[in-house]
């Protein structure tokens, strides 16, 4: 039982199992650590009620539910002075799962996509067309997709900015309206990026 073939036996399980231990090892090392989870996605109410009373001279108004969207809240913004600027801020979840942060989404675009279609189509009295494509804040991390829009209100020459993106797991979609003058009344990109900076610090 312990002659040459059974200590040459053992000898050779040793070394398999010694073997399988160091690849399992390597294997490890060379995968790294796993992958942290993503945070848990963040009420949109509990987004809106951390909206600021003011930024970037916009004002803001009353907090509202936003029926047709995923627990979807509004809130409304606006300049003071005879040429006010007007803002309106959406935030909402969407049922296909968590949206990943920042502007570069299929999700984002998509909303972005919403955005430019309803304004758009607008009423006969109301005219639009899209002027420019960005991305805010300008840097590495763009958390918003935007575009700049400008046409008529009636006989009013308007200018404004769309923007869309992924905050907390959902949905932020931010529209700016606002009479075309020089000076400008406000400073559109100004104002969504002070929103996005607060969102994403919640």
């Amino acid at each position: 039982m312990g002659g040459p073939t059974g200590r040459a036996a053992r000898a050779g399980t040793w070394r398999r199992g010694a073997c399988l231990a160091a690849a399992l090892a390597l294997a490890a090392c060379v995968a790294g650590p796993a992958p942290e989870e993503a945070p848990p996605p963040v009420p949109p109410a509990d987004l809106a009620a951390r909206l600021p009373a003011e930024a970037a001279g916009f004002r803001r108004g009353t907090l509202l539910p936003l029926p047709q969207r995923l627990e979807g809240r509004e809130v409304a913004y606006a300049t003071r002075g005879r040429l006010a600027a007007g803002a309106l801020i959406e935030l909402y979840r969407l049922p296909e799962g968590p949206v990943p942060a920042g502007a570069a989404s299929p999700a984002a675009a998509a909303a972005l996509a919403g955005l430019l279609e309803e304004a758009l189509r607008a009423p006969g009295h109301r005219q639009q067309r899209e002027t420019a494509r960005l991305t805010l804040p300008a840097g590495d991390a763009p958390g918003l997709a935007c575009a700049e829009t400008t046409g008529l209100y009636g006989r009013e020459r308007v200018q404004g900015l769309l923007c869309a993106g992924g905050v907390g797991g959902g949905i932020l979609r931010l529209r700016v309206t606002m009479p075309q003058r020089e000076p400008a009344p406000a400073d559109p990109r100004a104002f969504a990026t002070a929103i996005l900076v607060v969102l994403r610090g919640a």
